[in-house]
């Protein structure tokens, strides 16, 4: 958990101040519930593909594999 903080905080770190109030607008709609579907639907819609220079799950997971294995073949 620890490593995708890290990663999440490095990551934010290389946005621009534009980018990173448009991701502190989207993280402040995550406690307010959709009044409905189309609303949901909007915000989807409104931050699809704004992020998808910051590397992704995948990586991440494959990043964190390879540091296992090295792990596990010191023991």
């Amino acid at each position: 958990m620890l490593t995708e903080v890290q990663a999440i905080i490095s990551a934010v770190r290389g946005l621009n101040a534009e980018q990173r109030r448009e991701l502190a607008e989207a993280l402040a709609l995550i406690d307010v519930p959709p009044a409905s579907a189309s609303n949901r639907r909007i915000l989807i819609d409104s931050i699809r593909g704004k992020y998808k220079h910051i590397p992704t799950s995948s990586e991440d997971f494959s990043r964190r594999k390879a540091e296992d294995i090295e792990l596990e073949s010191r023991l």
